[in-house]
């Protein structure tokens, strides 16, 4: 098999004229392709780079790929993330000479171009042979792919979701509780705090999302399974709901403090609760090695029947600001 060298390049363009703030959902990416290659690639770019689900219950996909004509890559698109992909023999030339044009007709295959029709807006353009190499260029480059659009909604979060402000009163009480920083939008309130039993559980109006913080000991959080069994004794214990034993999911990521043990989840009020409610829950581990204990942050929203990851991608932003 031949060696495929991937060399990828970030351009900056810069204009004399001010762009327009890009527009964004947090979840919909806009691929520009001809209807020719779009048969090709697209279980590729569907389900190897854009296959995470979020499970609300009902699964929600990270990134939704809206399929656009390569004709309207033309229309100025301001969204927030782009695609422009083009594959040798194609029969409409329109995607290959669009992909040349905004390359200078670089021989490199994967090239980011920031802020091209709006400020933070991203443009990936992809040039393959095929679509084999492009699914293999896809395994190579997708951590990079995708570390570069949450980087981007992260920014976006933070400039257009924290506009009211902070809230250093609950920040304060982070701070004093668990020796962390934390930003937390204004409009969170308080619910519920135990100093004794170690414990802050705070909220936000609808659509209703709750952040749940609580330092444990370590050893329940040895496996995935005793973590989940031990964050549902928690979750009973203090919020009167469940984890669900429905999809969980289990990775490692990391900030740009540490490597952190991430949780991905549904939770629902229990069998006898009159007020039946649940939605999805993401909870954080971060291990205090100096000691035999664990802090553990964990997110939830509660939208029922509407599409949620806008605000999980919302808890993920303020939970990934702990340090």
């Amino acid at each position: 098999m031949k060696k495929i060298t991937n060399i990828i390049i970030i351009i900056f363009f810069l204009f004399s004229c001010s762009k327009n703030d890009s527009t964004t959902n947090l979840r919909d990416v806009y691929i520009y392709t001809s209807l020719e290659s779009r048969e090709k690639i697209k279980s590729i770019i569907e389900n190897e780079l854009f296959n995470f689900v979020y499970h609300t219950p009902s699964p929600q996909k990270r990134y939704t790929p809206i399929w656009k004509e390569i004709s309207q890559f033309t229309d100025n698109p301001i969204h927030s993330t782009l695609m422009l992909i083009s594959l040798d023999g194609d029969r409409d030339s329109l995607p290959r000479t669009l992909t040349n044009r905004l390359t200078d007709n670089s021989s490199n295959n994967f090239t980011l171009v920031n802020n091209y029709y709006s400020e933070n807006q991203l443009l990936f353009i992809l040039k393959h042979n095929n679509s084999d190499d492009l699914s293999m260029d896809i395994a190579i480059n997708k951590n990079w792919i995708l570390s570069k659009l949450k980087e981007n909604e992260f920014n976006y979060i933070k400039k257009n979701n924290f506009k009211s402000g902070l809230n250093d009163s609950l920040i304060d009480r982070c701070k004093e509780m668990f020796d962390l920083n934390v930003e937390i939008q204004e409009d969170y309130q308080l619910i519920k705090q135990d100093v004794e039993n170690n414990f802050l559980w705070i909220g936000r109006r609808y659509p209703y999302r709750w952040i749940f913080i609580y330092e444990d000991i370590q050893k329940h959080y040895s496996s995935n399974e005793s973590t989940y069994r031990r964050l549902n004794q928690q979750f009973s214990k203090i919020l009167d709901v469940e984890a669900l034993s429905y999809e969980a999911n289990f990775e490692l990521i990391r900030t740009s403090e540490d490597e952190i043990r991430k949780v991905y989840g549904v939770y629902g009020t229990k069998i006898e609760s009159k007020n039946s409610t649940g939605g999805p829950f993401i909870t954080y581990i971060f291990d205090k090695p100096e000691t035999n204990r664990v802090l553990i942050a964990s997110g939830f929203v509660n939208f029922p029947d509407k599409n949620k990851v806008f605000h999980i991608k919302e808890l993920e932003y303020i939970l990934e600001t702990i340090k």
